[in-house]
C-alpha cells in the first residue's frame, strides 16, 4: 500500500528573557464580553482531537465563543499566513521555526501560547534498501524538508552534529503531502519528519529512524506554538486566555488518555492499526502553558540557534513578538 498525499495530509497535522513583554490584562473589554457571544476562527489540520471530540466546543460555547473550524492545513505555515491575512484568527499549534520566519517576513504575529513535549521524536528517516546507515551517509544525497520549518531544523542540527559539511547534501523543500511519495520511491534518499507521517512511513515503508530529536540533541530547538494577529491580541486577551486554556485541557487529556486520543484521531486517518499501536506506545505528552518568561526564554533560545545556523534569515527577539496574558 502507497502513502498516499490524502494520507500525509491528514498525517502531517497529527502530530500542537530580561526584556519586558506586553501585557494585555489591562486593555479594553474584548469581543466576548462586549454583549454578546463571539465567533472565533481557528485553524485546524486534518487530524484534529479538539475538533473531533466535541468537548472544545462546548467547553468554549459555555463562555459565550463559538468555534469557526478553518481548514483543515497540511502544517503550521498556511495557518499563519491564514492568521496574517485575517481569515483565521489562530494558528493551529505548530512548529516555531515557519512562526520565526513569519514574523521576520513582515506579519504582524505574536506568540499566545507554546508546549514542551516528551519524548521528542521527529527524526530523519531512511529505507532499509537506501545504504544509509549513519548521518555521514547522508553526504551526496538529497534529504526531504520542510523549508524553514522543523523538517531543516532537523536535518541542519544532524549535520552539524556529526560533521558533515551542509553543501555536501541536497535539501529538498517539500511539504509533508509531497515529501511522502518522493521517499517511498526513492526520489529522495532521507526525510526529515515529525510523529505521524513518520509512523506511517515505517509501518508502511518499513523507513528506519537514523537521527532522533530526542536522543540527539539536548535542549528542543522548535516548539509548538500558538500565535494570533498583533490586533486581535491586543482586543481580545480574555478571548485568547479561555481559547489557550480549552486547548490545554485537551491536551492534558490526550496526555492522560492516549488509547482513547488515538482512537478518535483514527476515525478521520484510517491508520493501518500498527500505526495506531505505535502512537499509543510512544506517549509523548505535550505540555502548554500561556506565554511567560521561560517560554520567552526557550523560544528565544531556539530562535537563536536557527539564525546562527541560517535556518532563520536573520536574528528575532522574541520578546517584542509575544504576549503575556
Amino acid at each position: 500500500m502507497s502513502l498516499s498525499r490524502r494520507s500525509l495530509l491528514r498525517g502531517a497535522a497529527l502530530a500542537g528573557a530580561g526584556l519586558a513583554l506586553p501585557s494585555l490584562a489591562a486593555c479594553g473589554a474584548d469581543a466576548a464580553s462586549a454583549g454578546g457571544r463571539t465567533t472565533v476562527r481557528l485553524t485546524y489540520g486534518a487530524i484534529s482531537v479538539p475538533k473531533t471530540r466535541g468537548v472544545f466546543v462546548k467547553t468554549l460555547a459555555d463562555q459565550g465563543i463559538d468555534v469557526e473550524w478553518i481548514g483543515p492545513f497540511p502544517n503550521h505555515a498556511p495557518t499563519l499566513q491564514a492568521v496574517a491575512t485575517d481569515t483565521a484568527d489562530f494558528s493551529f499549534g505548530g512548529s516555531s521555526t515557519p512562526a520565526d520566519q513569519a514574523i521576520i517576513s513582515g506579519n504582524k504575529l505574536v506568540y499566545v501560547a507554546y508546549a514542551t513535549t516528551t519524548p521528542r521524536l521527529s527524526s530523519i528517516l531512511v529505507l532499509p534498501q537506501s545504504g544509509i546507515a549513519s548521518v555521514k551517509d547522508l553526504a551526496g544525497r538529497n534529504v526531504a524538508v520542510n523549508k524553514a520549518g522543523l523538517g531543516e531544523f532537523l536535518l541542519v542540527a544532524a549535520l552539524e552534529k556529526y560533521g558533515v559539511p551542509r553543501e555536501s547534501v541536497t535539501f529538498t523543500y517539500l511539504n509533508p503531502p509531497d515529501a511522502a511519495p518522493a521517499f517511498g520511491s526513492g526520489k529522495v534518499d532521507a526525510w526529515a519528519i515529525w510523529s505521524g507521517p513518520q509512523e506511517l512511513a515505517e509501518v508502511q515503508y518499513g523507513a528506519k529512524r537514523l537521527f532522533v530529536d530526542g536522543d540527539e540533541l539536548e535542549r528542543q530547538i522548535d516548539f509548538p506554538s500558538y500565535l494570533v494577529r498583533e490586533d486581535y491580541a491586543k482586543k481580545n486577551p480574555d478571548v485568547i486566555r479561555k481559547v489557550i486554556a480549552a486547548y490545554k485541557a485537551e491536551a492534558d487529556w490526550a496526555n492522560a488518555n492516549p488509547a482513547e486520543a488515538q482512537k478518535i484521531g483514527n476515525e478521520v486517518s484510517k491508520y493501518p492499526q500498527a500505526v495506531v499501536d505505535k502512537l499509543v506506545q510512544q506517549n509523548v505528552q505535550t505540555n502548554w502553558s500561556l506565554i511567560d518568561d521561560k517560554a520567552v526564554a526557550d523560544l528565544q533560545y531556539g530562535a537563536d540557534w536557527l539564525a546562527d545556523r541560517k535556518v532563520l534569515s536573520r536574528k528575532i527577539t522574541i520578546a517584542g513578538h509575544a504576549v503575556k496574558l
